[in-house]
């Protein structure tokens, strides 16, 4: 043999099988790595354009800046547009509540870029002299509002005219709240409030250092950190947030696709290792006839090169291909929401993954195999010492003294190659560990959105002077509606031991007054909240400690404490409160002590007013603590059976002084990103699965395939087929359960680092996955089943004479 090369190609053409099956496998990885990564950066593109649409293309805002102030931030060279922008609520529309928007011309650049035009004019023209205004579509439909109508707006007290000259697009927030949304130019604004107090919205230039440039802003005029504003959702996608969560989901994110390419190549390694180390009988045979060590290993090498060459080019095509279908699913079966994701799409980043992954990966996994099997003994090739051997004494002890013998075969030919068991256990337990890993993304947006839960309502009926259980009960029982519950707030003087009070609220609240007895007085009240038995049992979700029963807060004056409460838009912890701790709330009959008996993380409700603590409790209890028994909102969830007819019964059962609030817009939105998130996210734990399947499955096959003349050897010693089985379906079942085990441990153990550690700024809270656990066991279990069947049957149609003098 004058060179590796001359017999390469005779020697990959006998072996023809054992290489189209690893060209296969890296083709595949190569490809799912591919798409994985295309999609991720298509995902992150129309993300981006999402959050401009939604929230708008700026980064900071500066609060109450001045013109000269706005004109030297505008004139910065980092800078690429600064406008000014303002909102008001609390305004009127003939009446009807309404927000205001107002500002510079130029704050339409900054709104309507995107994929949906924020402020985008379905009819007429947008409005710019002085008394022209703009409404939502919703709103002109309600209340009979066409262009040219004059209509009366209304702010602190001051009442102007103006005329209608566009309907806008609508906005799902306001019109869940039944507010509505009016475009006013800023000349037009100022005639209803002169002194108005700006906000300037900032966007820099590409490849700027924001939070460098925010500085600098800051020292140069002299402007406080508390008038700083942060667009949180665009420098999250822009990797360039400080905020504390936002920085746990970038080290969440980077542990996990870390893992992608580890279990990537993991799992090549593992394809392309076996393939090599099972043949190395014909290793030995090239040494007989005179190959030497050093081209045993160019051999292996040069064959590594050669499914690489042929691997990672069809590879990468097939994602790039699965990369179209994905972005064609995503924008036919869910137009509405991405209509503007591009349907080809060719990223540079997926590419060069897959192709990373693929070239590194066999690189580095032929480098072992091919020293291994560049040291086979020409002796041990002609007696067949690679294979496993049938001879033996068992030791005393061993598991064939304690289970049946086909049973105990198989689970020693897996012991017995401790590498391959290492391996393949390796790229199932990381598969276990990835799912676990997602699962967190999952849980955050599903724990970080008011939709996509049991208690979410589709219509809502709202009274400041509260309503009465007469319209619950007639609500209950109307045809097309689902299922009704109504809740009762308010605030009370509640106060405990002062030690509970975290050093966050110390710091906001100063000069707190400590009575002598340890408790202090309250600077503020607290939110008071009544519960039915269904929110109380929907509330488990969100369980931090203790347990949620109406009869056990009623039997032991109890109340619910949250952990979060809502201070100026800001979620904060304001106190530490435990189980069994006394609160002593001021009742209608005077003071009394209740007891913490369960904590909630939060509550998916807000309140505008400073409270000093949120307390749930059930409405008996409540009604002895305020002496109110109305009602002041009643949610309600509809049927799918004709909803716009059931809403309109509402409407005319409530009344004209009750507020109406249709959410359903919103919801389906929300419920819409929720799901296409998930979608998104489980779809890598399912290419990461689709590879840890192929490459089981691929490995028993060359497993199987390899034992041969042993698996004849077998038969001839009296083996029954039903023994055989056993024998290989308890082999595979050694792999497939050491390494669920493995990665249920190590990723329970993962799930719980993200929750508590890098993600303990969202409160989430975390319990062992049982059921996770037992849907991959039984996953594992199948495909353990399904990898044996082929080569099984594929041995038994051969003769035992046949598979005994096998060279495989």
């Amino acid at each position: 043999m004058n060179s590796y090369l001359a017999i390469t190609p005779k020697y990959l053409s006998a072996h023809r099988k054992n290489t189209r099956l690893t060209v296969i496998s890296v083709m595949i990885a190569v490809a799912l790595v591919t798409t994985i990564f295309s999609m991720l950066d298509v995902f992150w593109t129309f993300e981006k354009q999402q959050v401009i649409s939604d929230d708008g293309n700026y980064h900071i805002t500066v609060r109450n800046v001045t013109e000269e102030k706005a004109a030297s931030i505008a004139s910065r060279i980092d800078v690429e547009r600064a406008v000014r922008y303002c909102q008001l609520d609390d305004a009127a529309l003939n009446g009807h509540s309404a927000v205001i928007a107002t500002g510079d011309s130029g704050v339409t650049d900054i709104f309507s870029e995107g994929l949906y035009n924020r402020l985008s004019i379905l009819q007429g023209v947008y409005p710019e002299g002085k008394n022209e205004i703009a409404v939502e579509a919703w709103a002109a439909e309600n209340y009979g509002l066409k262009i040219g109508d004059t209509v009366a707006v209304s702010l602190d007290g001051v009442t102007e005219q103006f005329q209608i000259t566009g309907i806008c697009a609508n906005l799902s927030s306001t019109q869940a709240e039944e507010v509505i949304a009016l475009l006013i130019p800023l000349e037009g604004e100022r005639s209803l409030k002169p002194d108005l107090e700006m906000q300037l919205l900032i966007r820099f230039k590409n490849h700027v250092n924001i939070n460098k440039a925010e500085q600098a802003i800051m020292d140069t005029l002299n402007i406080t950190n508390d008038r700083i504003a942060h667009n949180e959702r665009l420098l999250a996608l822009m990797g360039q947030s400080m905020n504390s969560t936002v920085l746990g989901l970038y080290a969440t994110g980077a542990v996990l696709f870390l893992l992608v390419l580890v279990a990537g190549v993991t799992m090549i390694y593992n394809t392309f290792n076996i393939s090599v180390m099972d043949r190395i009988r014909q290793f030995g045979l090239l040494r007989c006839i005179g190959a030497s060590k050093r081209q045993i290993k160019k051999l292996v090498r040069h064959e590594g090169r050669y499914i690489v060459l042929r691997a990672i080019p069809l590879g990468v095509l097939i994602g790039i291909l699965l990369t179209f279908v994905c972005s064609a699913i995503l924008k036919f079966y869910n137009s509405s929401f991405f209509t503007g994701i591009p349907l080809f799409s060719v990223s540079i980043a997926g590419i060069l993954a897959g192709i990373l992954v693929g070239l590194l990966t066999v690189t580095l996994a032929s480098l072992s195999p091919a020293k291994k099997a560049s040291r086979v003994s020409p002796v041990n090739a002609v007696s067949g010492g690679g294979e496993t051997q049938v001879t033996g004494k068992t030791r005393k002890g061993s598991l064939s003294g304690r289970t049946r013998v086909e049973t105990a075969l198989g689970i020693r030919n897996a012991v017995s190659k401790r590498k391959t068991l290492v391996l393949m256990s390796a790229s199932i337990a990381i598969s276990v560990i990835l799912f676990f890993g997602f699962q967190v993304f999952v849980s955050f947006m599903y724990s970080s959105m008011k939709t996509v839960k049991p208690y979410t309502a589709d219509v809502s009926v709202l009274s400041e002077s509260g309503l009465d259980y007469d319209l619950y009960t007639e609500l209950s029982d109307l045809d097309g509606v689902k299922r009704v519950y109504g809740r009762m707030f308010g605030y009370v003087d509640a106060t405990f031991d002062a030690s509970r009070l975290t050093d966050t609220y110390k710091q906001t609240v100063e000069d707190i007054a400590i009575n002598s007895d340890g408790t202090f007085i309250a600077p503020e009240k607290s939110w008071l909240i009544s519960y039915d038995k269904s929110q109380l049992k929907w509330a488990k979700t969100d369980l931090i400690a203790g347990t949620l029963s109406e009869d056990n807060l009623n039997e032991n004056n109890g109340v619910i404490a949250v952990v979060l409460t809502n201070r100026n838009g800001v979620s904060m912890e304001t106190a530490s409160l435990q189980l069994g701790d006394k609160i002593t709330i001021q009742t209608v009959s005077g003071p009394k002590e209740y007891a913490v008996t369960a904590i909630l993380n939060k509550v998916p409700f807000s309140d505008s007013n400073l409270n000093l603590a949120t307390f749930i409790t059930t409405e008996k209890l409540y009604t002895e603590i305020t002496g109110d028994s109305t009602l002041d909102v009643i949610d309600i969830q509809l049927k799918s059976e004709n909803p716009d007819q059931t809403v309109f019964k509402i409407k005319s059962m409530a009344g004209p002084t009750v507020s109406f609030l249709d959410s359903r817009q919103k919801n389906a939105a929300t419920t819409q990103a929720f799901l296409t998130m998930a979608v998104f996210i489980y779809g890598f734990v399912l290419v990461i699965a689709l590879i840890s399947i192929l490459n089981i499955i691929n490995t028993m096959q060359t497993s199987v395939s390899a034992k041969t003349k042993y698996i004849g050897m077998m038969r001839a010693v009296g083996m029954s087929d039903r023994q055989l089985h056993k024998m290989i379906i308890s082999e595979a079942g050694t792999y497939g359960m050491t390494g669920g085990i493995i990665g249920v441990l190590l990723g329970a153990a993962l799930q719980r680092f993200l929750i508590t550690t890098l993600l303990s700024g969202t409160h989430m809270t975390w319990t062992f996955p049982t059921l996770q656990v037992v849907i991959i066991f039984i996953l594992i279990l199948i495909v353990i089943l399904l990898s044996v069947a082929g080569p099984l049957k594929k041995i038994q149609s051969k003769g035992i004479s046949e598979t005994i003098g096998s060279l495989q």
